[in-house]
C-alpha cells in the first residue's frame, strides 16, 4: 500500500498492547480471559494424564504459546482493523453478545460473533434499530474470523485428544478432537470528532489520502474532523473440531482454508459496501449464512469420506502415542500397524495385551505404515526394559461408540444436561 506508514502503526499497535496493564479495567480482563484459557488447558492436560499417564504440555505451558500466538494474531488483526479504518464506537459489541448468547441455547456453535453480528446488522437494515454501523460490524467480523484461520493453521493440530466412533459401517473408529484457546491482544480503533480548527492530537501520524479504506463513517458536520484513537482490548479465540478421516494437521489446514476464504469474501463485501449501500445486505445476510455454508461444507467432507483411522483386517491400529512414552521414542506413529508383538501374531486389543504379559521384560514389536502416503514400510521396534505400559490407545476391532456427526445441544441443554448427572452422582 503505497504510503501507508507500516512502521509507525505497528509502533502503535504494539504500544496499545502494552499499554493494557497501565488501565485497570484493560488488565483486569486480560486476566479473566487468561484464566479462562488457563482452566480450560487445565481440562485436557487432566484427560491426557488419564489416557496417557502424563499430559502432553502442563497447562501453564500451553498457556503461555497460546499467549505467545494471540499476540501474534493480534497484531495482524490490528494491522487490518487500522488499514481499514473500521471503528469501534457503533460496534454495539454488548447487544451483539447479548444475541450469541441468546443464539447458543439453541445450538452452542450459534455462539459465533458471525450469526450475532449478521443480525444484529439486518435488524439495523430493515428496523433502523439498533444504531449501529453494519459496516464496521461486518469488517470486525470478517478480520476477527481471518485471525483465527491463521492461528487455526498455525497451531490447531497441536494437542489433538484420540477419541473413538463408531464409523458408517457400524464399526469402530478412531478420531482426533482438536481444542485449541488463545487471548488475543488486538487494537481498536475509536473515532473522535473534533473542530477542524484543533490542532492534531500529540503521538498522531500522518495517514494516506486513501485512507480509510471503509467509507462508512464520515464527520457530522463540515467544519469537524474525525480523529482515530487506538484501544486495546483482549479478545478470547476458540478452536474446537473432530475429524476421524484425516490427521490433524490436514484437518486444520482444511479448515482454516475455508475460514480464511469466508473472511476475505465477506471483507470484499464490506468493502464495495462502502461505496455502494446495498451491499450492505449482502454482507449482513452472508455473514451467518456464509458462515454456516463453511461449516456444511466441513460436515459433509467428514461424513462422505471413510474413517482413517479403522481397525485393520489383520494386526491393530494404533491411534495415538503418549509424550514421552517407549513407543513414541521407538519412533511409533499414529496409524501404523502392530502386526506381532514378540512374534506371535496379534488381531485385537486382548490378544496384543495377552502377547505382551507373556515376555513382561521386552518387546519386539512388527509394525508397518498403514496411512497412505506413510513412511516406514515394515519395520521390527524393540523396546526393553517395560513392564506393560507402552504408551499406545488402540483402535478396537469392535464396541459401541458414539456415532459420527451424532445431535447437537444447546447452551441450556448442556447445562441441564451436567445438572442432572451432578444430582444422580449425589444420589449415589
Amino acid at each position: 500500500m503505497q504510503g501507508f506508514p507500516f512502521g509507525d502503526v505497528l509502533r502503535i499497535i504494539l504500544e496499545s498492547q502494552i499499554a493494557m496493564f497501565r488501565y485497570p479495567s484493560s488488565m483486569i480482563w486480560f486476566w479473566i480471559v487468561m484464566s479462562i484459557v488457563y482452566f480450560q488447558y487445565r481440562r485436557m492436560s487432566a484427560l491426557e494424564a488419564r489416557l496417557f499417564g502424563q499430559p502432553r504440555r502442563s497447562a501453564i505451558v500451553r498457556t503461555v504459546f497460546s499467549l505467545g500466538e494471540g499476540i501474534l494474531g493480534g497484531t495482524l488483526g490490528s494491522f487490518l482493523i487500522i488499514l481499514l479504518g473500521a471503528s469501534a464506537e457503533r460496534l454495539g459489541l454488548g447487544l451483539v453478545w447479548l444475541a450469541a448468547l441468546a443464539l447458543a441455547t439453541i445450538d452452542i456453535r450459534f455462539i459465533c460473533l458471525s450469526y450475532a453480528g449478521g443480525i444484529v446488522s439486518l435488524l439495523n437494515l430493515a428496523l433502523g434499530w439498533p444504531d449501529v454501523d453494519v459496516i464496521s460490524i461486518m469488517a470486525f467480523v470478517g478480520v476477527l474470523h481471518l485471525v483465527e484461520s491463521a492461528l487455526i493453521l498455525l497451531s490447531g493440530h497441536h494437542d489433538a485428544t484420540p477419541t473413538l466412533v463408531t464409523g458408517p459401517d457400524n464399526r469402530p473408529a478412531g478420531g482426533f478432537y482438536m481444542s485449541k484457546y488463545w487471548p488475543v491482544p488486538i487494537a481498536v480503533l475509536w473515532i473522535i470528532y473534533t473542530l477542524s480548527s484543533v490542532g492534531a492530537a500529540e503521538g498522531g501520524i500522518a495517514m494516506p489520502d486513501w485512507w480509510p479504506l471503509l467509507k462508512g463513517a464520515v464527520p457530522p458536520a463540515a467544519d469537524m474532523r474525525a480523529d482515530y484513537w487506538v484501544l486495546p482490548i483482549t479478545v478470547a479465540m476458540g478452536y474446537g473440531d473432530a475429524t476421524y478421516t484425516r490427521l490433524p494437521r490436514q484437518k486444520t489446514r482444511f479448515t482454516a482454508g475455508l475460514s480464511a476464504l469466508f473472511s476475505i469474501v465477506l471483507l470484499g463485501l464490506t468493502l464495495l459496501a462502502g461505496r455502494y449501500s446495498w451491499l450492505r445486505w449482502a454482507a449482513a445476510l452472508f455473514s451467518p449464512i456464509g458462515h454456516e455454508l463453511v461449516i456444511h461444507m466441513a460436515q459433509k467432507a467428514e461424513l462422505d469420506s471413510a474413517p482413517l483411522m479403522s481397525a485393520p483386517a489383520r494386526g491393530v491400529r494404533v491411534l495415538d502415542v503418549g509424550p514421552g512414552s517407549p513407543c513414541d521414542r521407538a519412533g511409533i506413529k499414529p496409524g501404523d500397524i502392530i502386526e506381532a508383538v514378540n512374534c506371535q501374531p496379534v488381531h485385537s486389543i486382548q490378544e496384543f495385551a495377552e502377547a505382551l504379559r507373556l515376555v513382561p521384560y521386552a518387546t519386539i514389536l512388527d509394525v508397518r505404515s498403514g496411512l497412505p502416503g506413510g513412511k516406514g514400510g515394515c519395520r521390527t521396534v524393540q523396546i526393553r526394559g517395560v513392564s506393560n505400559r507402552l504408551g499406545l490407545i488402540l483402535v478396537p476391532a469392535e464396541g459401541a461408540y458414539p456415532k459420527i456427526g451424532s445431535g447437537r445441544a444447546g447452551l441450556i441443554s448442556i447445562i441441564m444436561d451436567r445438572v442432572r448427572r451432578r444430582s444422580n452422582r449425589r444420589r449415589r
